[in-house]
């Protein structure tokens, strides 16, 4: 890896602004925005039934800012991040135009089902896209780089149809095309933001005693047995 990809890399504190910044735009938005535009003219108001509208509004131009600076900083498109940046823009946008929560609802099954797809994908054509997504911050030999991304492509897979079942087991209930309110919905939104990001910081621990074992450090460079991805 060269010294400039290295100084590209966005810092700890940086990533967790692009990561977890416009997931606090949505949660602020949804939970609190009625109260804090409560006193503004009512047409900037955030009327019942209308928080994930709102809250989605707010998310899509921060996540877009995220992705951009995040694009200038290192110089390079994260292969993850860009499918989230598609899927965001496109069922947000959906919602808002049509008034129809269910694109909305969907997106963490489609986006966590073309992440399991990706990766595969990647797999079966010759090319490793999780090792391309660490982009040298991380060094594992070739065969540990397959089980890994292996594993996640299963992971993914298992979350986009445990997300499916979930949310519209939540919403069994509801009239999703309307502005109603929706007791599920808020417990969909908090399992979205709370519960699955927890699943994948865990699931990303447990994989420490793998990556202990197989990371390559520079006394110990990793022997080319099995040519490039």
């Amino acid at each position: 890896m060269s010294d400039t990809s290295a100084s590209n890399r966005l810092s700890g504190s940086a990533k967790a602004a692009v990561d977890y910044g416009p997931l606090l735009v949505f949660f602020v938005l949804y939970f609190l925005g009625r109260k804090l535009t409560g006193s503004l003219p009512e047409p900037f108001q955030i009327d019942e039934g209308e928080e994930l509208y709102a809250a989605i509004a707010g998310f899509m131009p921060s996540f877009a800012l995220a992705f951009v600076y995040s694009v200038w900083r290192e110089r390079r498109v994260a292969p993850m991040l860009l499918i989230s940046f598609v899927v965001v823009g496109i069922l947000g946008t959906l919602t808002l135009v049509f008034k129809d929560k269910t694109f909305f609802y969907m997106k963490p099954t489609i986006a966590y089902g073309l992440f399991a797809v990706t990766l595969s994908g990647g797999l079966m054509s010759g090319r490793n896209l999780l090792k391309a997504a660490f982009d040298g911050a991380l060094t594992l030999p070739d065969k540990a780089w397959v089980t890994l991304t292996r594993r996640y492509a299963v992971f993914f897979a298992v979350l986009a149809v445990s997300h499916e079942v979930i949310w519209r087991w939540l919403m069994r209930d509801c009239d999703i095309t309307t502005a109603t309110t929706c007791a599920g919905e808020a417990i969909w939104v908090q399992l979205k933001l709370f519960g699955f990001t927890g699943i994948n910081i865990l699931f990303a621990a447990l994989q420490g005693p793998f990556l202990a074992k197989h990371i390559v450090t520079e006394k110990d460079p990793e022997p080319d047995l099995h040519g490039t991805n």
